[in-house]
């Protein structure tokens, strides 16, 4: 992407089952996402601000791999590139609308699980007789395709903190961010 493109990300809802479609251009993935802003009353309660709405389109390996793995209402992060279109309603006024061309997608692991699979890379014999991950004597599966680089390095070695603690703050308190 240039300097200049209007790279941003945003976190949200899916508003409409991810629709895939083939196009002259390739395969394209279309949804619309709902982010709402959400801020703390003066009583200490929490309140949903406006919600603006997106449309999103991913096109190629990530159209497949998003619809293959997104549904309706699942919170997902988008990042991409903001094109906001002005258009003429058949009214005669004006609207607007804002489209990500999506570059990047994934679960707000925040809400839940997700369970992520490699897509099939080609391999060569060599990379599957490598372990699929450091201490592992397992070799890499077909479409592990990261296992040669992971081969030989080791778990740097740390002193278990818990969560939080070197920030100064417990499991009480609320999330510091």
């Amino acid at each position: 992407m240039a300097d200049n493109d209007n790279t941003i990300t945003l976190i949200g809802r899916i508003g409409q089952e991810p629709e895939l479609r083939s196009t002259s251009k390739g395969e394209v993935l279309n949804f619309t996402l709902a982010t709402s802003e959400r801020r703390r009353a003066a009583d200490g309660s929490w309140a949903d601000g406006p919600t603006s709405w997106f449309r999103v389109a991913a096109w190629n390996d990530l159209a497949r791999n998003a619809h293959a793995s997104f549904h309706r209402g699942q919170q997902v992060i988008v990042r991409g590139v903001l094109t906001v279109r002005e258009f003429t309603l058949e009214s005669g006024g004006k609207s607007r609308n804002a489209e990500l061309r999506a570059t990047a997608l994934g679960h707000d692991l925040r809400w839940g699980t997700s369970d992520y699979r490699d897509g099939a890379r080609p391999t060569t014999t060599a990379q599957q007789d490598q372990p699929a991950h450091p201490g592992s004597a397992q070799p890499a599966e077909p479409g592990d395709w990261g296992a040669q680089a992971l081969a030989g390095l080791q778990e740097p070695q740390r002193e278990a903190v818990p969560v939080g603690a070197a920030a100064g703050w417990s499991a009480e308190d609320e999330t510091p961010f």
